[in-house]
C-alpha cells in the first residue's frame, strides 16, 4: 500500500534541510516563519512580496544559518479569506501537489518537504490543524496514489515545546484512529479510505462551527490557564478553543480577531490584569451579540464590569477553574443554541 512519512520536529522551520520549505502567506500579513525567514534573508522576502504578493505563489532561494534554503509561498489572498480549516485543508492538497510537480520535473526521485503547523497564528487550533493537514495528505494519497513515488516524507515543525508534544499526543491518538500507521518508529500517511473523505470533508466544515473564541492576555504567566483551566473543559465539552497569537504575524491583527469573534459560538474571557486589548475584543464581542464568559483572578475590576457575573479562579487550581468554566459554558451554550427551549 501506497504511503508517505511524516515526521514531527521540535525545532524552527529554518533549521530543517529538506528539498523545499513551505510557508503559508496571507495577503496582508506576516506569518511567524515568515518573519524569521524575513530577517535571515535581511529584507528579502518583504521585497519579493511588495512586488508579487498577489500571485498565487512564489519562491525564494536563501542561503540561511545552517544551509541553503529553497522556500515555496502558498499565497491566500483577499478573496481567500477568512483563513480557516479549510484554508489549512487546502494549504496540504496544494503542498503535495507542488512537492509532486518538483520531483516529475527535476527528475530526481522522491523529495522530502518541512512546513510549520500554519494555522495557529489566524486563531485556529494547533491540534486541529496539523490533523486537517494530515487528513488532507491521505485524502490526496487515495486520489493520486502516485504522489507516494514523488514525495519521500513530510516534515512538520513545532518549535514551541509545549505545543510540540500536544501535537505529538495527537498523532498518536491518529494512530489509533487508523488515520496514521506508525512502523519501526515512523508514522506513515496511508490512504484515507473512499468512503471516508466525505465525512472528514464534513470534519472540516464541522470544526468551523464549534469553536469558541477566547480573550486573554498573550504572557507566558496564562499559558498554563489558557491550557489546563480553558482549553481542556471546552474540548471536554466537544468544542474548539481558539485564541489569537498575536506574536505570530505582522498585519491588521484587529481585523483577524473581529473575524474570528464573528464565527465563534461564544467568548470565553479572562480579565485578569484589566488588560485593554481583552477589554476590546469583549466590547466588540459584546457590541455584536455574542454571549461573553468573564473569568478572572481576585482583583479589582473596572466600573462596567464590577456588576457581572465571573468566574473567579486562583492560578493554583486550575482544576476548580475548569469544573466551573464546564458547568457555566453548559448554560450559556444551551441558550445561545436554543434560547427558546431554555425560556420555556
Amino acid at each position: 500500500m501506497a504511503s508517505l512519512r511524516l515526521s514531527l520536529r521540535h525545532t524552527d522551520l529554518l533549521q530543517v534541510r529538506s528539498t523545499i520549505t513551505f510557508l503559508k502567506h496571507i495577503e496582508g500579513s506576516m506569518s511567524g516563519p515568515e518573519m524569521a525567514l524575513d530577517r535571515a534573508t535581511h529584507g528579502d522576502l518583504t521585497s519579493l512580496l511588495r512586488l508579487r504578493e498577489r500571485a498565487e505563489f512564489e519562491t525564494l532561494e536563501a542561503d540561511v544559518p545552517g544551509g541553503h534554503l529553497s522556500a515555496y509561498l502558498v499565497n491566500f489572498h483577499v478573496k481567500d479569506l477568512p483563513f480557516s480549516y479549510r484554508s489549512v485543508d487546502r494549504y496540504a492538497r496544494t503542498m503535495l501537489a507542488v512537492a509532486s510537480r518538483a520531483a516529475e520535473d527535476g527528475k530526481s526521485g522522491p523529495i522530502s518537504f518541512a512546513t510549520a503547523v500554519h494555522g495557529p497564528g489566524a486563531g485556529l487550533d494547533a491540534s486541529e490543524a496539523m490533523e486537517t493537514l494530515v487528513r488532507a495528505f491521505a485524502s490526496e494519497l487515495a486520489s493520486t496514489p502516485q504522489v507516494a513515488g514523488h514525495v519521500r516524507e513530510i516534515v512538520l515543525v513545532e518549535r514551541e515545546k509545549e505545543v510540540f508534544d500536544r501535537l505529538l499526543a495527537r498523532l498518536g491518538f491518529l494512530v489509533e484512529q487508523h488515520v496514521l500507521a506508525f512502523s519501526d518508529g515512523v508514522f506513515l500517511v496511508t490512504p484515507l479510505a473512499v468512503e471516508a473523505i466525505p465525512c472528514d470533508e464534513r470534519r472540516v466544515e464541522e470544526l468551523a462551527k464549534r469553536h469558541l473564541f477566547v480573550a486573554m492576555p498573550y504572557a507566558k504567566a496564562f499559558d498554563n490557564v489558557y491550557y489546563f483551566g480553558i482549553k481542556l473543559p471546552v474540548e471536554a465539552m466537544n468544542r474548539i478553543c481558539e485564541r489569537v497569537d498575536q506574536d505570530a504575524f505582522t498585519g491588521d491583527i484587529v481585523d483577524r480577531i473581529k473575524t474570528r469573534i464573528n464565527g465563534a459560538k461564544l467568548v470565553i474571557a479572562d480579565i485578569t490584569g484589566n488588560n485593554p486589548n481583552v477589554f476590546f475584543e469583549v466590547g466588540y464581542a459584546e457590541g455584536i451579540g455574542k454571549t461573553v464568559i468573564l473569568v478572572s483572578q481576585e482583583q479589582e475590576t473596572p466600573f462596567d464590569l464590577k456588576t457581572r457575573k465571573q468566574i473567579r479562579y486562583d492560578p493554583q487550581d486550575l482544576l476548580a477553574l475548569g469544573e466551573a468554566l464546564k458547568k457555566q459554558l453548559a448554560v450559556s451554550l444551551a441558550e445561545d443554541e436554543n434560547p427558546a427551549a431554555v425560556k420555556a
